[in-house]
């Protein structure tokens, strides 16, 4: 594991209760925004016995015996309708894939409402400035992992299967086996199509979504290259207590398009008081109505003498 993960982010109030409040926004699988990510498929790798019997102990985590015995029965009856399931290999197909339908359909109920914490294991990527930081106006803020064991925070893997095998899931499901659940979990979570690989992402995961502390401490901010200055001087004075975290700038490298970064001066932003509007500073020096004043004292203003060459 990483010593430091990156969180790329807009800037803005989430972005401020992120460094002052220790928060974290963990997603629901759901909303993310490759449609394809914790959505595996399912791989019918055992009978249809033990399809039902896996769906059967599914079902009882949210209804009765009775309730569970019956959905079962009822996609037994749907598939009675091309033929008989017992001695027919197409109609037990059929019903196979409706048990199978059934199970995915149980799996994302139990396992799509965790939550999910993203994290980069680099601040250089420019694809990931642009799109999870505000085309390079926002931040990225660095996290330490050694603090504290996470179980849960894991590489993600961009070469890994898209499906989970039902013979997993029975393993977990009916025999209780925890290497089985690792291997869904890992395929549920942590799989994701090689065009991501860019991303370099580590994910931790936790058993609900929304707003959770954070269970990293911050060592670092990095602002963007288009990241304006004002938001660079508000977020080094809020920090002015913590010299422990570092402040960086973005800039693009010298010989090509990759990007690097400089060490803000803390105690040169620090020193900078709040700007005053031009007219106060000024005010004591020059006013209008002095000029008007001054101008009154001189009388009319004089004709303006005609040059040789004018008409």
């Amino acid at each position: 594991m990483p010593d430091k993960l990156y969180k790329y982010r807009s800037f803005g109030v989430n972005a401020l209760r992120a460094i002052t409040e220790a928060e974290a926004f963990y997603a629901k699988p759901s909303t993310f925004n490759d449609p394809l990510d914790c959505d595996p498929t399912i791989d019918m790798d055992i009978d249809r016995v033990h399809l039902e019997r896996l769906l059967y102990k599914m079902l009882l985590k949210r209804k009765s015996d009775e309730e569970a015995r019956n959905d079962i029965g009822y996609l037994r009856y749907m598939s009675s309708e091309y033929g008989d399931y017992k001695t027919e290999p197409d109609v037990e197909n059929y019903l196979m894939r409706m048990l199978a339908n059934d199970i995915k359909r149980e799996l994302d109920s139990e396992l799509g409402n965790e939550g999910v914490f993203s994290l980069s294991s680099t601040w250089k990527k420019g694809l990931m400035w642009s799109h999870y930081a505000d085309e390079h106006r926002g931040i990225c803020i660095e996290y330490d992992t050694r603090d504290q064991e996470h179980h849960r925070l894991e590489r993600i893997d961009y070469k890994g299967p898209r499906a989970i095998k039902t013979s997993d899931l029975y393993r977990w499901k009916v025999r209780d086996n925890m290497g089985a659940k690792e291997r869904v979990f890992r395929t549920y979570f942590y799989t994701k199509s090689g065009e991501w690989r860019y991303e370099r992402e580590w994910r931790d995961v936790k058993e609900r979504s929304g707003v959770i502390e954070v269970p990293f401490r911050i060592t670092a901010i990095l602002f963007g290259l288009r990241c304006n200055s004002t938001v660079i001087k508000s977020v080094v004075k809020l920090l002015s207590d913590y010299p422990a975290i570092k402040i960086w700038q973005v800039l693009p490298k010298e010989d090509g398009f990759g990007l690097r970064r400089y060490q803000v001066d803390r105690d040169e932003i620090e020193a900078l008081a709040i700007r005053e509007p031009g007219f106060l500073m000024f005010k004591d020096i020059v006013s209008d109505d002095d000029d008007l004043e001054e101008l009154e004292d001189l009388g009319p203003a004089e004709e303006i003498p005609k040059q040789p060459n004018e008409g």
